[in-house]
């Protein structure tokens, strides 16, 4: 079949899973109702590491976050997986399962109907320690240093006795299996995710850390405009933020310690983890219309370039992500003056709130005379910040609100627009209340942009837009 590069790609069916949110529909009454889903970490044991004032690698300075709590269920009859499959396995794994099926079933698309070798999946993951990994690790590193301490106090002891604490040690911790290990490795969450639901075309797995969903759609587009795939699944999971992960990660972007994010507002001090995911099922626009699917909105264009992690320093540098957003807008031919809805990364991390501040500036236009101007919103300032998954959190947000013409809410906490987005000048403004998106048949279609940074690795920039039969 012939494709272009240019070919729009249509949303067909979609399904996730955020805080406070158990499906799409409640991640939009969410989204439209400004409502927080911000709470405590799970873990009843958590109070133990809380300390605001330390400086230490293993104390947190809050135990707040988007946390899925109640959501974060499987059931894997569903799926037919053995016990063994499941024993030390990475429940990321089964969140991406559980989307992708969803997200098949929004569509309407019958798995068994899946065209053969030509229904691929790409995921977007980025985990520096998850469940798989920890048990790998505890097996063989954790438990031997167990040992060697005990032996250093204990020397006289008996190799026998040595041999028997390590086989309790090791009875304590889930069995270490082949599948288990495999689930530790993106590639291979990707491979069982595509293997379940019967895919039998390319799976893959994308780490681009904050960038990976975004990445992993334009991986999906591009097999799509390619011709090698006629459906393609992509999304991202960020799923069980253990403690320890949260360690690490609070050391690489500062937390806040209020009761949410307040992202690109005067207030933003730091960000705050959530767990969740997402899935998309794409399809070539004109296949879309021949077959009869519900088009929820068009995938027209995705940025992407090298992330900086200079930008980072005293003065964050916003060329990367200037160029990302130029090269989105181009591959979608949209004017960045007829993009209506900004879903901002806005992590609400200052320095990284200030380089996306400093390119939106450059990129769109100054507003002049009583032009209707720019809806700017994070998403993360009701959830939490996503990580791997940030970005189709942002999706499926501009998504929606294309498929439903409504404009959603800016969460209260980034009211206080920062001071170059709340210049007179600023094409930008904020709302505290969804209003219906109205765009007259003359104007150009509705059109919404989503943002995505990972200084360390990439930027990206996506452009949605209205399917023109919406109008």
């Amino acid at each position: 079949m012939p494709t272009s590069l240019q070919d729009d790609i249509a949303i067909v069916g979609m399904a996730c899973r955020f805080a406070g949110a158990a499906d799409i529909a409640a991640f939009w009454r969410n989204v439209v109702a400004g409502k927080s889903a911000i709470g405590e970490h799970p873990n009843p044991r958590a109070p133990r590491v809380l300390d605001t004032s330390s400086p230490r690698f293993d104390r947190l300075s809050t135990l707040r976050g988007g946390y899925l709590r109640e959501l974060n269920t499987f059931a894997p009859g569903v799926f037919g997986l053995t016990p063994e499959a499941l024993a030390g396995a990475n429940p990321d794994q089964f969140l991406a399962l559980q989307l992708a099926a969803d997200a098949l079933r929004h569509a309407g698309i019958d798995r068994e109907a899946l065209p053969a070798g030509r229904a691929g999946l790409v995921l977007g993951y980025s985990s520096p320690l998850n469940a798989a990994t920890a048990n790998w690790l505890q097996h063989g590193l954790v438990v031997d240093q167990t040992v060697a301490i005990l032996q250093r106090f204990f020397p006289t002891a008996a190799e026998a006795q040595l041999t028997e604490f390590r086989q309790v040690l090791k009875s304590a911790l889930p069995p270490l299996l082949a599948p288990g290990l495999r689930s530790a490795f993106g590639h291979a969450i990707a491979g069982q995710c595509a293997a379940a639901l019967a895919l039998s075309g390319p799976a893959s797995a994308v780490d681009a850390g904050a960038a990976s969903a975004l990445l992993a759609l334009r991986a999906a587009m591009d097999e799509l405009r390619l011709g090698r795939c006629d459906v393609a699944l992509a999304g991202a999971v960020q799923n069980c933020t253990s403690l320890h992960v949260l360690m690490g990660l609070a050391c690489l972007l500062p937390f806040t310690t209020r009761d949410a994010p307040a992202p690109l507002s005067r207030d933003a001090d730091g960000t705050l983890p959530g767990e969740g995911g997402g899935f998309l099922v794409l399809k070539r626009r004109r296949d879309a219309e021949k077959d009869g699917n519900t088009i929820f909105a068009l995938l027209k264009g995705i940025g992407v370039t090298a992330g900086d992690a200079s930008a980072l320093g005293v003065r964050p540098d916003p060329r990367g992500l200037v160029a990302a957003m130029q090269f989105g807008q181009d591959e979608a031919s949209a004017d960045p003056a007829t993009i209506r809805l900004v879903e901002a990364h806005g992590s609400a991390v200052p320095r990284e709130d200030q380089l996306e501040i400093n390119a939106l500036r450059q990129v769109f236009p100054d507003r002049t005379g009583p032009a209707a101007g720019t809806l700017i919103g994070s998403v993360k300032a009701q959830i939490g910040h996503c990580f791997a998954a940030a970005g189709i959190a942002g999706i499926v947000k501009a998504a929606l609100a294309l498929h439903h013409r409504i404009l959603p809410p800016t969460a209260p906490t980034a009211g206080r627009l920062q001071a170059r987005l709340a210049q007179a000048s600023s094409p930008f403004y904020v709302d505290t209340a969804p209003r219906p998106w109205v765009q007259g048949r003359r104007q150009p279609p509705r059109r919404a942009a989503v943002n995505a940074i990972e200084c360390a690795c990439a930027h990206a920039h996506a452009v949605l837009e209205e399917h023109p039969e919406r109008r």
